[in-house]
C-alpha cells in the first residue's frame, strides 16, 4: 500500500471529528446564545411586570382618593357651605375601608383656618401660614378647582380648591398613609422609587437613587431601559401614574451578570472538556476501528514477499470476517497447488496472487471499507460526562487504602455520584448541598455520604415521582454532624423499629446492610458516643442522621 496516501485510520479519525466536536461546538454557542436572549428577557420581564403591577396598585389608589376628595367637594358645597362631618366621614371609611388605614381627610378655609380634619389634628405644613406659598397648598391654588398631589415635608398630599361661582370656599386635603404606600410597594424586589413629577422622592428601598438634595438622583432620570451609575450596569423601568406620581424601578445587573458570566464559564468548560475527551478518544476509536485494516494491510504485505503461511483473523465486522475467510481459503488454495506440482510452484505462485490482488484491489476493499460509518455516529454529551463521573468514582474508590479522608474529597467523590443521578432521573430527581468552608479539612471515614445518598435513592421514590435530597453538615462543640433528609416514601412504623433495633445490636440479622454498615463502621473506627441513627414518617420523607468526632487535617 502507498504510505504517501491518506490512511484509513486518518479518514476514519476526520469523519469522527467531524460528527462529534463540531456538532458539540455549534451547540455550545447556539446554548450560549439561547441562554443570553432568555436570561436578558426574563431580567427585563420581571422588573417591567413588578413597575407596571406596582404603578397599577398605586394608579388605582390615587382614582379611588381623588374621587374622595371630590365627592367631599361636593358634600360641602351642598350643606350651603358648612362642613357636614357625618357626611364627610362616611365618604372617608367607603373610599378608603379597602386600604385599611385612612389617613387624614381636612378641610380648610381659605384664610388658613381648620375646618375639619379626619385623624383630629392638623399637620404644621397645611396650618403655618408661611406654607401658604409652598407645598399642596400652593399646588391646590394654583391649579384652581382641579385635584392635584405634590410632595409636602415628606408626605403625599392630594387636594382641590373648592370654588363656587369663582369665589373660593374652601380647600380639601387628603394626606396618604404611609402604611398604604408601603403595603403596595412590600413586594417589590429590586431598588424602587416614588417620586412626584419633579423628581422629588417620597418613598424608596435604597438612599442610592437619591441625590444631595432628595430628588431622583440624575443617572436614573431617563425612560426604561439600561443605565451605567457609579461603575455598575441597571436596568431601569419607569411608569407614570396619571394622577402626577411615577414609579420607578431599578434592577442591579451586576450580580445577574457575574451569575451569567459563571455559567458561561461552566458551559465552555464542560463543552471544552467534552472537545478534548472526544478528540482524545477518537485516536483511540480509530485504533481500534481499522485494526482489521491494518491486519489486512501486513497481510497483503507478507503475501508481496512470499510469505504464504500468513493467516488474516479479522473478526470486527460480518464484511471483515468474511474477507478474512476469502483471503485464508485463497491462501490455503495456493499453498495446495504449490504441493501438488513443485516444477510449476512459481508460475502457479504468480498466477494465484494475481488472482487474489484482482479480487482485492485495493481501490475496490477502501470503497466498501468507507461505507461502514456506524462508528462515527457518538452521543459525545451525556455519554462522556457518564464515563467521566464514573472514572472519577473508580479512581477515588481503589486509588488508595486510607481509612479516612477530608469532607473536601468526599464531597468531590459525591459530585461524580450526583453528576450520574442526574442523568439517570432527569428531573425526577433534585438535590440540595450545605458544607460550611470550616469543615472541608474535617477527617471523616471514606464513602461517608455516598451511601447515605444511595439509601434515599433506594428507598425514597417508593410510588413518588419526584425526589428531593438535602445532604448537610455542622459543627456541634467538638462533634460533626451529618445529615441527609428526603421527601420520599418514607418508612413504615414497624420497618423503622427493625432498622433501629438491628443499628443496636453488633451482629446484623436484617437485610438493612446499607446504614448497618455505616453505624458499625463509625463504632469500630471512634470510641465514643458517635454513630448513626434514622427517623422517618411513612408518606413524608426520611432523615439519617450521622455524628463524628471532630478532627481536622
Amino acid at each position: 500500500m502507498n504510505r504517501e496516501t491518506v490512511c484509513f485510520r486518518d479518514s476514519i479519525r476526520k469523519t469522527f471529528i467531524s460528527y462529534s466536536i463540531v456538532p458539540v461546538v455549534v451547540t455550545a454557542l447556539v446554548i450560549l446564545s439561547i441562554t443570553g436572549i432568555a436570561w436578558n428577557n426574563a431580567v427585563t420581564y420581571r422588573n417591567e411586570n413588578e413597575n407596571r403591577e406596582t404603578a397599577e396598585k398605586i394608579s388605582h389608589a390615587t382614582d379611588i382618593w381623588y374621587g374622595m376628595i371630590n365627592e367631599a367637594a361636593e358634600a360641602f358645597l351642598k350643606n350651603d357651605g358648612s362642613v357636614p362631618k357625618d357626611r364627610i366621614a362616611g365618604i372617608l371609611y367607603e373610599k378608603c375601608g379597602e386600604f385599611g388605614e385612612t389617613g387624614n381627610l381636612v378641610m380648610l378655609e381659605p384664610s388658613g383656618g381648620v375646618l375639619y380634619a379626619s385623624a383630629g389634628n392638623v399637620p404644621y405644613y397645611l396650618k403655618e401660614a408661611q406654607y401658604m406659598d409652598w407645598g399642596i397648598l400652593h399646588n391646590i391654588r394654583k391649579a384652581t378647582g382641579i385635584t392635584v398631589t405634590a410632595l409636602s415635608e415628606g408626605n403625599i398630599c392630594m387636594g382641590k380648591a373648592v370654588y363656587e361661582k369663582d369665589e373660593l370656599k374652601c380647600l380639601v386635603v387628603y394626606i396618604v398613609p404611609d402604611e398604604v404606600i408601603k403595603q403596595m410597594t412590600g413586594a417589590v424586589e429590586r431598588f424602587f422609587a416614588i417620586t412626584d413629577e419633579n423628581g422629588w422622592i417620597y418613598a424608596e428601598n435604597s438612599k442610592m437613587l437619591r441625590d444631595a438634595y432628595g430628588k431622583l438622583a440624575a443617572a436614573f432620570d431617563t425612560d426604561t431601559g439600561y443605565v451605567k451609575a457609579s461603575g455598575k450596569l441597571y436596568y431601569l423601568c419607569r411608569t407614570v401614574v396619571r394622577n402626577g406620581l411615577t414609579v420607578w424601578t431599578v434592577d442591579d445587573m451586576s450580580d445577574h451578570i457575574r451569575v451569567f458570566l459563571l455559567l458561561i464559564g461552566v458551559v465552555i468548560m464542560v463543552f471544552a472538556g467534552i472537545v478534548f475527551i472526544t478528540y482524545k478518544s477518537t485516536d483511540a476509536s480509530s485504533e481500534k476501528y481499522t485494526a482489521d485494516i491494518r491486519r489486512i494491510e501486513a497481510a497483503f504485505e507478507s503475501v508481496s514477499k512470499g510469505d504464504l503461511d500468513v493467516r488474516l483473523n479479522t473478526d470486527s465486522s460480518r464484511e471483515f470476517t468474511t474477507i478474512g475467510n476469502d483471503f485464508n481459503e485463497m491462501l490455503e488454495s495456493l499453498r495446495g497447488q504449490i504441493a501438488e506440482n513443485k516444477e510449476l510452484a512459481t508460475d502457479v505462485a504468480f498466477a494465484q496472487l494475481k488472482q487474489l490482488e484482482s479480487q482485492l484491489n485495493p481501490h475496490f476493499l477502501f470503497n466498501t471499507l468507507d461505507n461502514i460509518r456506524f462508528m462515527a455516529k457518538i452521543d459525545a454529551e451525556a455519554a462522556d460526562k457518564m464515563i467521566v463521573s464514573l472514572s472519577g468514582i473508580l479512581r477515588y474508590t481503589i486509588r488508595d487504602t486510607r481509612e479516612e479522608v477530608t469532607l473536601r474529597e468526599d464531597l468531590n467523590n459525591l459530585r461524580y455520584y450526583l453528576n450520574i443521578l442526574q442523568i439517570r432521573f432527569n428531573k425526577r430527581f433534585k438535590y440540595a448541598t450545605d458544607f460550611g468552608d470550616d469543615l472541608m479539612d474535617c477527617l471523616i471515614p471514606k464513602l461517608l455520604l455516598q451511601p447515605l445518598l444511595e439509601n434515599a435513592i433506594k428507598h425514597g421514590f417508593g410510588n413518588k415521582e419526584k425526589l428531593f435530597v438535602t445532604i448537610r453538615g455542622y459543627k456541634i462543640t467538638d462533634k460533626l454532624v451529618f445529615i441527609c433528609e428526603d421527601d420520599g416514601a418514607g418508612i413504615a412504623p414497624e420497618k423503622l423499629k427493625e432498622i433501629r433495633e438491628s443499628l443496636a445490636k453488633d451482629d446484623n440479622e436484617t437485610a438493612h446492610y446499607g446504614l448497618y454498615n455505616i453505624h458499625r463502621r463509625i463504632k469500630l473506627m471512634y470510641k465514643g458516643d458517635y454513630g448513626l441513627d434514622i427517623d422517618s414518617k411513612e408518606g413524608e420523607g426520611t432523615l439519617v442522621r450521622i455524628v463524628l468526632p471532630r478532627r481536622e487535617k
